[in-house]
């Protein structure tokens, strides 16, 4: 009997997985448990009934994490790597990726008229993977979008990557006025919510249904919306 009463109040307990988004901020703050994907991601647990543990990590330990079944359910723009490895269970939004420069006397019609710059990208992310395919360039890897614009008006840096929503807050915060700076725009990526393919979750058939329901619910756009009000 107790073994009977013990199986049973295992049964009741909810799963609880493990989640990593990458740490690009908003998104996710690497090394902590913040950010819009991490806070979204336990706002959709708790609807669907099972407990996660979210953080943000960098982008070779996400999609690994994606491989093996670790990194149970994740926020990302779609790649190679996620298509292959996770199930799309929603979009909730969209990001842009453009490269900041200083104006003065500076013309990019195009990728190819950053060829030959120092441009900042951020560590363990691949945000200008394309990018970085298509236009010789010198690297300069960057902690973070603060740091890029930083360097960006020191003149360490011919370009720097800007993500936005939060690229315009990292602008405020460094006093760096719209006219100083000009910017294009290489891409706008849709951001889904990926279950991965060798996770217990993608086999939960009841489980992805109510996660499925409660991404696409109302209550799920409000706070998507909430997360990313303060953020442009």
């Amino acid at each position: 009997m107790a073994l009977l009463l013990m199986a049973a109040a295992a049964l009741a307990e909810p799963a609880r997985y493990q989640s990593y988004t990458l740490a690009v901020e908003p998104w996710g703050i690497l090394d902590t448990d913040r950010g819009v994907g991490p806070d979204f991601i336990r706002f959709l647990a708790e609807q669907a009934g099972f407990v996660v543990d979210a953080r943000a990590w960098p982008y070779l330990r996400v999609i690994d994490g994606m491989r093996s079944g670790e990194n149970a359910i994740n926020l990302g723009i779609p790649t190679p790597e996620r298509e292959r490895y996770g199930i799309a269970i929603c979009t909730i939004g969209s990001l842009k990726v453009s490269l900041l420069y200083r104006r003065a006397g500076a013309k990019h019609p195009n990728a190819a008229s950053f060829a030959g710059m120092s441009i900042g990208e951020l560590r363990g992310s691949q945000t200008l993977g394309v990018f970085d395919r298509a236009v010789p360039h010198k690297t300069v890897m960057i902690n973070d979008m603060s740091q890029g614009v930083r360097m960006l008006a020191a003149g360490r840096l011919d370009a720097t990557v800007c993500v936005r929503p939060g690229c315009g807050n990292v602008l405020d915060q460094a006093g760096i006025e719209a006219e100083q700076v000009g910017e294009w725009l290489l891409s706008e990526q849709p951001l889904a919510i990926y279950v991965s393919r060798e996770s217990a979750l993608s086999r939960d058939t009841a489980t992805m249904l109510r996660l499925r329901l409660a991404c696409d619910s109302y209550a799920g756009r409000q706070e998507v919306r909430r997360l990313l009000a303060p953020y442009r």
